[in-house]
């Protein structure tokens, strides 16, 4: 709930959160200011004091029209040039001693926050750099200022400059601190989201869809690797080629729906027949291939336990109870054979037992 509210969706729905965190912040800047506004009354001086009514109106008729602005970027450089106008001339007024300018260096961290988690933001470092720049250049030709002309109300009682003084250390140690974290919560977060499409390219490349078997190209890569440690190590490996017994009939009778529902169905059925060290492949349209890290003996009775679990499930799909079944032919590893005559071997053992009838394991 947190995440979506600071980042929003990707899609339309991104341009509302963005809404909601613009309309709280300025809600949060309007009240800062009503709270210099009061301050400023008491403290008679009037000009800062009609300023920041003007701008506690101003904010709040932002915020309530925030969803109806569409360029963001532009609003956050309308509210910096506000901050840095009342640092500048509250600093003027009442003099350096106030503090009215230590908030300025919060509006970095803000920058970098605002231009990484929001869209409208194209160039990401244009905004911080250019805030930067506006940041210095105001604080250091105020400080300069400061220091030869006095300010225009030097005479405010020492309890409100200690209250103004106070105000605006917390003001910008709050700002800075906020936008830090938010900001450092914002890259975790991008980081997060880089290695989620990542691990969800990496299953794309390595994976086929509708059974969530390995595909062709990853499959040929373990079975060399697995070919190479026979050889070297002397390990036996057994592979099952399995092909769906009439399969074209469900897709005839019934639609390619009913078609990917058995597909995914029985590969749901191996995976639970299977061992974890064992691998399966989806080789072609209704074609399996699986890897037995094991000797032959043990791959036919991998092979006959998804055979009879096979002849046994109850396909149900839309009210139409399917009898499915499936032929497989088992070929083990020989020192002198290579992966492509096991594989071809494995093949024509399985159409054998298509030949002979189908629904059957065949290894001789």
């Amino acid at each position: 709930m947190l995440e979506n509210f600071l980042y929003g969706h990707q899609g339309d729905s991104q341009t509302n959160y963005d809404a909601v965190r613009y309309s709280i912040l300025l809600t949060g800047i309007a009240v800062i200011h009503f709270v210099f506004m009061i301050a400023f009354y008491i403290t008679s001086v009037y000009f800062m004091a009609v300023y920041n009514t003007a701008i506690v109106i101003l904010y709040f008729y932002l915020a309530r029209i925030i969803s109806n602005i569409k360029n963001l970027g532009k609003l956050f450089f309308v509210v910096l040039a506000e901050v840095v106008i009342h640092s500048c001339l509250a600093t003027l007024f009442v003099g350096w001693n106030f503090g009215f300018m230590y908030y300025l260096a919060g509006l970095i961290p803000a920058s970098f926050y605002l231009a990484f988690s929001i869209t409208a933001f194209r160039r990401k470092l244009l905004y911080p750099f250019m805030t930067s720049c506006i940041v210095f250049v105001s604080y250091m030709t105020i400080l300069t200022f400061a220091h030869f002309v006095p300010p225009f109300h030097p005479d405010i009682h020492s309890g409100f400059r200690i209250f103004f003084t106070y105000l605006n250390i917390i003001i910008g140690l709050s700002i800075t601190f906020l936008f830090s974290a938010l900001f450092a919560v914002e890259v975790n977060s991008m980081q997060l989201r880089m290695e989620s499409e990542q691990e969800r390219l990496e299953d794309e490349a390595h994976y086929d869809p509708l059974t969530h078997f390995l595909n062709r190209r990853s499959m040929d890569e373990r079975l060399n690797h697995t070919h190479r440690n026979a050889i070297i190590n002397d390990v036996p490996y057994s592979l099952i080629m399995g092909d769906i017994d009439h399969f074209k009939n469900f897709n005839d009778s019934y639609g390619h729906d009913c078609g990917d529902f058995v597909l995914q169905s029985i590969s749901k059925i191996i995976t639970a027949q299977i061992r974890s060290k064992d691998s399966a492949c989806r080789w072609g349209g209704e074609e399996f291939l699986i890897l037995v890290n094991d000797g032959p003996d043990i791959a036919v009775e991998v092979a006959n336990r998804i055979r009879s679990a096979i002849e046994a499930y109850e396909f149900n799909y839309e009210g139409k109870t399917l009898h499915v079944t499936i032929t497989l032919g088992v070929s083990g590893y020989y020192s002198s054979a290579k992966v492509k005559t096991l594989i071809e071997i494995a093949d024509k053992r399985l159409y054998k037992g298509k030949e002979n009838g189908r629904n059957q394991v065949v290894y001789s």
